[in-house]
């Protein structure tokens, strides 16, 4: 499974589609994208990962818009996001 093949399953996945739409989309098996999910925190009901997506961000330590792990520094204030085109990102989709 390749990086964007994750990433892709990720995004899927808070969009609340479900293990088997998921697999069959990026040509992967069932229980590959099941075990992927159950180890990432994004295992059950995929309305249910929808609604709890930026509950899970801020307890997983995550970015809230593509959901990658963050480098928090040692000291200072805590990143929110993990990127500048994620912070931008989600400025846009606020404005809008």
């Amino acid at each position: 499974m390749t990086d964007a093949q994750k990433r892709q399953i990720r995004s899927m996945r808070m969009d609340g589609i479900g293990y088997k739409a998921i697999a069959n989309s990026l040509g992967l098996n069932v229980d590959q994208v099941h075990l992927y999910c159950r180890m990432n925190g994004l295992a059950g009901d995929g309305t249910l990962v929808k609604a709890n997506y930026s509950i899970w961000c801020k307890q997983n330590n995550r970015c809230p818009v593509c959901g990658e792990k963050l480098r928090q520094p040692k000291t200072g204030r805590s990143k929110k996001y993990c990127s500048g085109r994620c912070r931008t990102r989600a400025f846009r989709d606020k404005c809008n």
